[in-house]
């Protein structure tokens, strides 16, 4: 099982989201996942600015949710 993290900038202002992004890469477990939202999460509202995050009231919601990784059928000559 995988872990990948989702995260929506959301403007209060508009009262619409933008289109999900899910990152490619997987986490071991949810801490590590929730840890590295909050992360990314201040990383983009400080590159955003004041000034746009104010004027249009943003904000970012994420989560992280587990994927089931089907195992892959055994190959089998022809």
């Amino acid at each position: 099982m995988k872990i990948l993290l989702t995260m929506v900038l959301c403007s209060s202002v508009n009262q619409s989201c933008l289109q999900p992004i899910t990152y490619p890469e997987a986490y071991a477990d949810s801490f590590s996942c929730m840890v590295d939202g909050y992360e990314r999460a201040y990383n983009t509202t400080i590159e955003l600015g004041a000034d746009e995050v104010n004027k249009n009231g943003l904000y970012i919601k994420f989560g992280c949710g587990q994927v089931i990784v089907p195992v892959p059928k055994p190959k089998t000559g022809v």
